[in-house]
């Protein structure tokens, strides 16, 4: 027995077997915002604690990275200043 629309089988004798359909794909939706919502907030107050510390060293590798890739630096410096980066 449905919790809101009484037994399946009034509804299968009227022909309004979608009405069930409907109230499931409700609960569906309901449920999968709710688990979507919870892992938002979840990431955003428990994820990667450690991440503010390696931005800076990834942005200036990133940084590195590109002007190597621009042309700007050789591989001899780059390679001397990504091992400084590392260190």
């Amino acid at each position: 027995m449905h919790p809101f629309y009484g037994s399946v089988t009034e509804f299968l004798a009227e022909g309004q077997w979608w009405i069930g359909l409907l109230s499931m794909a409700m609960y569906l939706i309901f449920w999968a915002v709710v688990i979507v919502f919870a892992v938002k907030l979840f990431k955003k107050y428990f994820g990667d604690r450690a991440t503010p510390l390696n931005s800076e060293e990834d942005s200036a590798l990133k940084i590195l990275r590109e002007r190597y890739a621009r042309g700007e630096i050789d591989a001899e410096e780059f390679k001397q200043k990504k091992s400084d980066l590392l260190e």
